[in-house]
């Protein structure tokens, strides 16, 4: 693997880690179409820890405020809403940690072909176009309800509305009370099936990020809640894939740090940052579905070229 290789790979990993269009199955496609060599053990680890990374950065208000929350609680009510929080990503790590531990080599083996992964991205498609139609009569049959139910104060905003203006609620200055509404959306039923839909996307094509959003929003949540439980949710999964991709590289004596490594991990860091400020942007105006034509695009064309290639 070559300097120009990793890099492709940093890209197409941290650009599709968190847009809703499959990580796994861009990487396996590009090993088909492209001639891409597969990312070796040690590599992996890189690109996840880079993704990790990103979203970290990205998702800091957040984080910081679930540790402080644990440890340093303004209140005993904010130290409720870190605690069910974190209990409710716990929850809906569950699925896809069981299938990733007991299932993953077999699905790896009967999964792994360009067709699955083209197949999978179509899917996808159609999974975002639908659970976009339908948050969207969700929303605004919810701003109908609250219209009809009672007045709305001149110039405050229906909290539903595509008009909120930061993936993270601003919460500064609003006092003790809005820390306590941190992904208020967010229950246990909605947290259940967002982890069925994560253990889902194990399958290569289908979005892991479009997945765990789409059916966030299908649920019921909010679209910023949904997108930030989703990236919540993303890093037990990214840094579990990391984990285990290290323990293996140490077990063959592989070396984990390499050159090409880091370049593809800074590569993958930056698009992260740049993808995940995307989704957040087109969250905020209910347009998530619009990937579907990507998807389906994508996997088209994946499908008309591993069936005519030479």
């Amino acid at each position: 693997m070559n300097a120009l290789q990793a890099a492709i790979l940093g890209l197409i990993q941290g650009l599709t880690e968190f847009l809703p269009v499959s990580s796994s199955g861009h990487l396996l496609l590009g090993s088909f179409i492209l001639g891409l060599p597969a990312p070796g053990l040690s590599l992996s680890v890189l690109l996840h820890l880079g993704t990790a990374f990103a979203t970290v950065v990205m998702l800091w208000d957040e984080i910081v405020w679930l540790l402080r929350g644990l440890f340093l609680p303004a209140s005993g009510r904010q130290r409720a809403r870190a605690l069910t929080i974190v209990g409710l990503l716990i929850v809906a790590s569950i699925p896809g940690a069981m299938v990733g531990l007991f299932f993953g080599d077999f699905l790896d083996a009967i999964f792994s072909s360009g067709g699955v992964a083209a197949v999978g991205l179509i899917l996808t498609g159609f999974v975002l176009r639908w659970a976009g139609r339908l948050s969207g009569r969700h929303e605004r049959a919810s701003a109908d309800s609250r219209i009809d139910g009672h007045s709305t104060p001149e110039g405050q905003e229906l909290r539903s509305g595509p008009s909120r203006r930061t993936g993270r609620r601003s919460r500064r200055g609003h006092g003790r009370g809005s820390d306590e509404r941190l992904l208020d959306t967010v229950n246990l039923r909605r947290a259940v099936i967002v982890g069925l839909s994560q253990a889902v996307a194990v399958i290569p094509g289908i979005s892991r990020s479009g997945a765990t959003m789409a059916s966030g929003l299908v649920s019921g949540m909010e679209r910023e809640d949904a997108a930030r439980f989703s990236f919540l949710l993303a890093l037990p999964a990214i840094f579990g894939g990391a984990l285990l991709d290290f323990r293996q590289a140490i077990s063959v004596g592989e070396s984990v740090v390499s050159p090409l490594g880091l370049l593809g991990a800074l590569v993958a860091f930056a698009a992260g940052i740049f993808a995940l400020s995307l989704v957040f942007r087109v969250v905020r105006k209910g347009d998530l579905s619009k990937f579907a034509y990507y998807c389906w695009a994508a996997g088209a064309a994946s499908l008309i070229y591993l069936m005519f290639r030479p």
